[in-house]
């Protein structure tokens, strides 16, 4: 009896005592976070790109990167551009590097050797608000945050969301009969972490959600990294018809482990081992074998 009274009275203070010290633990990986150098250049005036804007050229110039504590190189001496308006399919084995080359490219990392040129221009030297602003990226790792579907889409406060172009986002990506068949709708939180009312999504659901973001986005660069691994044969192939429909006029990039999802870009580049060691198009590295 006293031996069940002393754990009943000790458990609370233990159990308190590891939620203070693993959140200890996130705040120091926060602060540490914080403290790392900002290799980039940010505070001109931020503003929405003007749609219909020229998609610019991106260009790889003897790129390598290695991350903090590491000599082993995720990427080497890279060197290949991205013309206005191309479509440009990066194919390789899960751990070549691609996910990494896009982070990369979107200002997430800084590159360990060589430049990154947009039109000609270092990124270094560009403000990366501003670049990031014209980028309409789907990472296959996104989660989306605890607000309404609407405010995913958008990525904007509910003032300044224009729910008419959710909507259409939404259609576009195949889940507005999902959504309208929710009480509150588009209106509707994710998760119950701010609502006890929010929903869950499954994995093809979701990234038809992260797909409409990048359709309301509209940016002139197009990202897709691995978009349709959830989704079934019949629901990828209509996907694939909407990747190549919002890619016009767009310079994009999109990543898939599956050579035979690329028929519709314009180049393939093979990476292996953070190299390029074939490119051309789909039916070119076909009869390459």
């Amino acid at each position: 009896g006293n031996v069940g009274w002393l754990t009943n009275w000790t458990y609370p203070f233990v159990h308190a005592f590891c939620n203070t010290h693993y959140a200890n633990r996130r705040f120091q990986s926060y602060f540490t976070f914080m403290d790392l150098p900002d290799n980039y250049l940010h505070g001109s005036h931020k503003t929405e790109e003007k749609k219909g804007e020229a998609a610019p050229n991106i260009e790889f110039r003897d790129v390598s990167f290695s991350y903090e504590n590491s000599d082993t190189p995720v990427l080497s001496h890279l060197n290949f551009t991205l013309h206005s308006g191309e479509k440009i399919a990066l194919v390789g084995n899960n751990g070549a590097g691609e996910t990494t080359l896009v982070k990369l490219l979107c200002g997430l990392y800084p590159v360990t050797k060589g430049e990154i040129l947009i039109d000609g221009q270092p990124l270094k030297t560009l403000d990366l608000d501003l670049w990031q602003d014209k980028i309409s990226a789907i990472f296959q790792d996104a989660v989306p945050m605890a607000f309404s579907i609407a405010m995913n889409v958008a990525g904007r406060s509910k003032e300044e969301t224009d729910i008419k172009r959710v909507r259409e986002s939404l259609m576009r990506a195949g889940l507005l009969e999902k959504v309208n068949d929710l009480i509150n709708k588009e209106e509707t939180y994710f998760s119950h972490q701010l609502n006890e009312n929010g929903i869950m999504l499954s994995g093809g659901e979701m990234q038809r959600l992260l797909f409409a973001r990048a359709i309301y986005k509209d940016g002139s660069v197009l990202i897709l990294d691995e978009p349709t691994a959830a989704l079934d044969p019949i629901a990828e192939s209509e996907m694939y018809e909407e990747y190549n429909a919002l890619a016009e006029k767009k310079t994009s990039l999109f990543i898939s482990h599956r050579l035979a999802s690329t028929k519709f870009c314009d180049r393939i580049l093979f990476l292996e081992d953070g190299q390029i060691t074939e490119m051309g198009t789909h039916a070119q590295l076909m009869q390459k074998n």
